[in-house]
């Protein structure tokens, strides 16, 4: 009996066994299965290999050769000789104004008469009363009369004489009168009844006979290396002249004028040798003045020299490759700079872009 029941577990154990076995084989069939349904991975293709092209260098050749600067600019004809008009001791209502800008005048001509009243009345019978004392002392004198009632005559002859000669100055002072010959090239605006004051510039008076050029520059910089003497060119209605320059800012007059002073600081004023004919003032000329001068120097474009907090530098090429090597600028141009040392004749530059 024991042996049976031995012998039926064995079996059942077999079986168990084989279950199991079978289970693990069906597992790994579908496992392996849906391993083969999965897509094939592609392979990873590798970009190819660009060589680096080289930087293509903007170059130009350090040379010789000649520099120059220069002044230009518009220079216009005034006059040499100006003179200011003006009430020297009072000023006073208008009363008439007798000449214009452009009018020519002659010295002593009366440009502007002010408002006198009855002066010119009282002046009259002033002069009758002057002649009537110097006859009545004449007479006096002629006569027998003492030495006192004689003298009276004198003194009544001189009060009379002084009060003439008071009213003549105030008469002469209601009047202006041009200083010089020449031409208003300066007039106030002023009306009848304007009210004008002693010193104020009424008019100018410009002499057209004696006539030269004024540049005014648009910093005083601009005038730093212009110096009395130098050479002009000066162009006029298409013909060139020769010019010398007489005034710069350095030798202008000096003045307490504040005004003047600021405009001394721009203006050049220069002497044209024979002068045209036609030229008047008011018009103007081109004018070139040569500064500086420098000869057979190592000149390079300005836009091959650098510059950084002070530094001038260039770029030199080195092959494929650039370098810096620092320079010092002389003279400059809107187009070229003069390169005075750092760099030889014939070494190649890199050109800004």
């Amino acid at each position: 009996m024991d042996v049976l029941l031995r012998k039926i577990n064995s079996r059942r154990i077999s079986r168990s066994r084989f279950k199991q076995l079978a289970a693990i084989w069906i597992i790994a069939c579908i496992v392996l299965s849906g391993c083969s349904l999965l897509p094939m991975e592609e392979e990873t293709v590798q970009p190819p290999l660009i060589q680096p092209t080289e930087e293509e260098l903007n170059l130009v050749q350090a040379v010789k050769g000649n520099i120059q600067t220069y002044l230009r600019g518009t220079a216009r004809f005034v006059s040499a000789a100006t003179e200011e008009a003006s009430f020297l001791e009072s000023g006073g209502k208008v009363q008439s104004v007798n000449v214009a800008v452009g009018d020519s005048v002659k010295a002593g001509d009366v440009l502007v008469e002010l408002d006198s009243g009855d002066l010119e009345l009282q002046l009259r019978l002033q002069k009758m009363n002057v002649e009537k004392g110097w006859l009545q002392y004449r007479q006096s004198k002629m006569s027998d009369v003492s030495e006192t009632e004689l003298r009276l005559r004198e003194i009544d002859l001189e009060r009379e004489t002084l009060l003439l000669e008071s009213m003549e100055s105030r008469l002469e002072n209601s009047r202006l009168y041009a200083p010089i010959d020449g031409v208003v090239i300066f007039a106030e605006t002023l009306q009848t009844g304007d009210t004008v004051s002693a010193h104020q510039t009424i008019m100018t008076i410009a002499d057209p006979a004696r006539i030269q050029l004024t540049y005014t520059a648009g910093s005083p910089k601009d005038l730093m290396m212009v110096e009395t003497g130098m050479p002009v060119q000066l162009r006029y209605k298409g013909k060139a002249y020769d010019g010398t320059v007489l005034q710069t800012p350095a030798n202008a007059p000096l003045t307490t004028d504040e005004i003047q002073t600021e405009r001394n600081a721009v203006l050049l004023i220069v002497e044209m040798e024979k002068q045209p004919e036609d030229v008047q003032i008011g018009h103007s000329a081109e004018m070139i003045i040569e500064l500086q001068n420098r000869a057979d120097v190592i000149l390079l474009p300005r836009s091959a020299v650098r510059s950084y907090m002070g530094r001038s530098y260039v770029q030199i090429a080195d092959g494929s490759q650039r370098r810096e090597v620092d320079v010092e600028v002389g003279l400059t141009t809107a187009t070229e700079a003069e390169i005075v040392s750092g760099l030889d004749e014939g070494q190649m530059v890199v050109v800004n872009h």
